[in-house]
Order: structure tokens, then C-alpha cells, then sequence
């Protein structure tokens, strides 16, 4: 076996308790020190171009593929079985896959392995556009319930118990309920008693949690959707998670949804050349939850304590139910002039937030939350909230015109979405699209929300909202040079 590198991690380094199958499995086959003939073509970062090289430094001795002693992400039975099986049970999931497309290819694969071609799925609320790409894939129909808008949130919120029962009553054929949760914005819907609706019901309940792997981890933080009950829950290892850009992992259990068809589904979705240092990373983060979790959770919240303590309470103005990832700050804003002076002030005391646009500024303060970070946050959004004379938002534009973007979701389709993706089409203006039959959605990115969908008709108002979104050069997914894809 080679010499350790100088300040190189190895399995022996390992904090007690931390179980890395992933990681040790690369570790000591790059200590071997082997001659290899075989692909990447890097050879262990020996032929990286030298700039990236320097960054990724050892990291790139780990890009290594399907070797023996490491495992198939399409059919695992070693190391990257025993590290998915240490993930299930840390969430208490009966199963747990990992993913390297991210939480997209885990929401396609829960909706093509719950939803059979021609069923009906219920979204409860406006929902990420990989979940058109499940429904284009699958050939499901979906179906909408109109999303509750807060006009003094600037933003929609969860559904509540209620809200799942309504739509159940309305839509009693559906083969699968589709929740998300947390929003974008970080508003968390009441899980548990949504499981309890739709469970008895007898329909299994899709949770995309991509913004909620860190909940329950310390107490502040709301349960995430495996301990509320959902059958199949998708979270993302990387947003909130200390994980690479693009891991995630789909959990499932109950009897509602195949276990086997979750994973078929994610072979058909996923590379057949999965990166082994995103698997490494999903790996190191399983652990990471067991050692440093809960602890890194509670700092955090610590650390944001100061800015609630001002900001705060924390659920304020939220329905009963309904809460809020207080490692999130959503702050609506009055008229699009304030919220351009609020992203300035923040842009003028270098701090980069997440997202903003008409309706509000969203910052993520995550686990990674330093008083430091938090305290030069809260220094901006006093100041401009002094300015501004409020910290709520006001009716510069009108509640009924954001309204409108979601309101078309409940709309009728004209035909089945993949028949309608799959049709002639033709590009038109957006403002005289009206009555025109959707080809592709339109997508405000981010958060990566559609407002209308393939086989929807858009109506007057619709194109309204979205010409006056194009026109205020928001980024619109599907809209290209002001025009709008539609049936030929």
C-alpha cells in the first residue's frame, strides 16, 4: 500500500460512529496504488487541465468508476448498498436510493412509479418543473388544487389537512397526491396530518422535500416528511445538506409504492457513469448526520436567534399548520423599487442572497450560519426596513395579478400533456397566445415553478402576467424572445 499523502483523510481517521462505506471503498483503492488502465481519462486527476487540477488537489483521485470493491449505482450490492441502507436508517425510511440528477430525476422517478400512464395525480401546490418532466415521462394526468396566496406573504402557501381532504373530495380517482414541502420559500405544510388524510383515502402521498433534508434535525426545526408518514419522500443532499451540487436521495416506504418500481425508475433516469465523488459526497453526509447533525443544527439556530428576536416570531402571519424554516428569511416587499433597494443594499455590503424578484428577497442562512453572517444580514434589512417603513409588503403590484399566474393550474387541459409535448407546434407572441393550447411550460426560473402547463389553454390574463413578468426581464423557462410555444 502507497504512503499516506501529507494531510490526507483516511478510514482510520474516521470520527467514532461515522460509517462511510462509499468513501472507504475509494480511499483504499487509490492507496493501493494501482496502474489504471481503464476509464476516466484523467487517470486520477494526472491529466487535468492545470487549472482545475489545483482546485480539486486529492479530490480528483476519487473520480473513479465501476471497479471492483466499488459497487453499480444501477444495481448496488456493496459499498453503495450498505451506505444507502445507513441513510434509511438514520431517516427511518424501509429504503433509500441515491441519486447524482439530483432531486429532479427523484421526483420523476416517485411519480413514474406511483402514477400508471393515463392516471391522475394531485398536486396539493404549484410544483418544481422536474415534476412536469415525471408527468411527461409517466403519461399521468395531472390535476391542481388552487394553491392559497398570501398577499401579505407576497407568496403561496402549503396546503393544510383540509385543503388534501377538499381536493381528495374533488378528485377521488386520483391514483397519487403530490405535495411540496417546504416551499421555496420555506413554508413547511403539516405532513403528518396531510399523510393522515390522504392515507385514508387509500392513495399514497409524494413529498418533494428538496429544501427540507435538515429538518428534525434539533429542536426549532420542523419533522421532516419520513417521520410524518409520507410514502415517498425526495430531498436534496446538497441545499441544505453539506453535499456536492447536484446529490440527492428519494426514501420510501409504507406499502402504497413499490419499493422496486422507485428504483427502476431511477435506473432509467439516472448515468449509467454516476460520478463517484458525488456518490462519496452523498456518503460523507450520511455520516456527517450521525456526528455532527443535530449539533450544527442547534448552532445554527443560535445563530439566526438574533435576527428572529428582531425580524421575528418566526411563524407570524402563518395559518395554523403551517410553518416556517426559520434557517430561511423570505421578506416580501412592498413594491418591485423596494425590493431592487434591498438586493442593492445587500449587494453594496457584500452579502448574496438566494433569490429575489417582484414579489420578495429570499435569503438561506442554512446550517452553515455564522453570528457573524446573520449579525451583517440583519444590519442591511434594518436599515432598509427603516427606509421602507414597514417589513411586510404592501399593494404596489396587485395580490389578483400574481394571482393569475397560479390561478391557470386549475384550468382544465385541452389534452393530455405528453400528447400535447408531443404535437406540432408553433411560436407566437405570449400576448396573443390567448386561447392557444401550451406546447411547453412557462416557467419563472427560479424558483422553477410552472404556471402553465402542455394541453393547458392560456386565457387572456395569464399571457397578461407572463408578458408583464417578461417585460420586468425576469427568467422565463419556455419563453423566447417574448414568444410562447402552442399548438400548431
Amino acid at each position: 500500500m502507497g504512503a499516506k499523502t501529507p494531510g490526507a483523510w483516511t478510514p482510520e481517521d474516521r470520527t467514532p460512529g461515522a460509517s462511510t462505506p462509499i468513501l472507504d471503498a475509494l480511499i483504499r483503492h487509490v492507496q493501493a496504488a494501482v496502474c489504471p488502465l481503464h476509464v476516466p481519462g484523467h487517470r486520477q486527476g494526472r491529466l487535468l487541465p492545470a487549472p482545475l487540477a489545483l482546485w480539486l488537489g486529492q479530490a480528483a483521485k476519487l473520480d473513479l468508476t465501476e471497479l471492483p470493491g466499488l459497487d453499480d449505482l444501477q444495481q448496488p450490492d456493496g459499498c453503495i448498498a450498505a451506505s444507502q441502507a445507513l441513510a434509511a436508517a438514520w431517516y427511518g425510511s424501509e429504503a433509500c436510493w441515491y441519486s447524482v440528477n439530483g432531486s429532479t430525476a427523484g421526483v420523476m422517478a416517485a411519480l413514474m412509479a406511483a402514477v400508471p400512464e393515463g392516471g391522475k395525480v394531485l398536486f396539493l401546490n404549484p410544483c418544481h418543473q422536474s415534476a412536469w418532466r415525471g408527468v411527461l415521462w409517466s403519461g399521468a394526468v395531472p390535476a391542481f388544487w388552487p394553491p392559497r396566496y398570501s398577499p401579505a406573504l407576497r407568496s403561496v402557501l402549503p396546503p393544510t389537512a383540509d385543503d388534501a381532504a377538499a381536493a381528495l373530495a374533488a378528485h377521488p380517482d386520483t391514483a397519487a397526491v403530490f405535495l411540496t414541502s417546504p416551499t421555496y420559500q420555506g413554508w413547511v405544510a403539516p405532513v403528518g396530518e396531510i399523510a393522515q388524510v390522504v392515507h385514508a383515502a387509500g392513495k399514497p402521498l409524494l413529498v418533494d422535500e428538496a429544501h427540507g433534508a435538515h429538518l428534525g434535525l434539533a429542536p426549532g426545526l420542523p419533522p421532516h416528511s419520513v417521520a410524518a408518514g409520507a410514502d415517498v419522500v425526495v430531498q436534496s443532499v446538497h441545499k441544505l445538506l453539506p453535499g456536492l451540487t447536484q446529490t440527492a436521495w428519494v426514501h420510501c416506504q409504507g406499502p402504497r409504492v413499490a419499493p422496486e418500481r422507485v428504483a427502476e425508475m431511477l435506473r432509467l433516469l439516472q448515468t449509467t457513469s454516476p460520478s463517484y465523488l458525488l456518490l462519496a459526497s452523498i456518503d460523507a453526509v450520511q455520516a456527517w448526520l450521525r456526528t455532527d447533525g443535530a449539533s450544527t443544527a442547534a448552532r445554527a439556530l443560535t445563530a439566526v436567534a438574533a435576527f428572529w428576536a428582531e425580524a421575528g416570531p418566526v411563524d407570524a402571519g402563518l395559518p395554523p399548520g403551517i410553518r416556517r424554516d426559520p434557517l430561511r428569511h423570505w421578506q416580501p416587499v412592498p413594491s418591485r423599487a423596494a425590493g431592487a433597494d434591498l438586493q442593492r443594499r445587500l449587494a453594496a455590503a457584500g452579502v448574496v442572497p438566494e433569490y429575489g424578484d417582484a414579489l420578495g428577497v429570499l435569503s438561506i442562512f442554512g446550517l452553515g450560519a455564522r453570528e457573524a453572517d446573520v449579525a451583517r444580514y440583519l444590519e442591511v434589512w434594518r436599515a432598509w426596513a427603516a427606509a421602507w417603513g414597514m417589513r411586510g409588503a404592501g399593494d404596489d403590484l396587485p395580490s389578483a395579478w400574481w394571482d393569475e399566474l397560479f390561478a391557470n393550474l386549475a384550468a382544465p387541459f385541452a389534452l393530455p400533456p405528453r400528447q400535447a409535448f408531443h404535437r406540432p407546434r408553433t411560436r407566437v407572441p405570449v400576448r396573443a397566445a390567448a386561447g392557444r393550447v401550451c406546447a411547453q411550460p412557462v416557467t419563472p426560473y427560479p424558483p422553477g415553478v410552472p404556471v402553465i402547463w402542455p394541453g393547458q389553454r392560456f386565457s387572456p390574463a395569464l399571457c397578461e402576467a407572463i408578458a408583464a413578468l417578461a417585460d420586468m426581464g425576469l427568467a422565463l423557462h419556455g419563453l423566447a424572445d417574448g414568444c410562447a410555444w402552442v399548438l400548431a
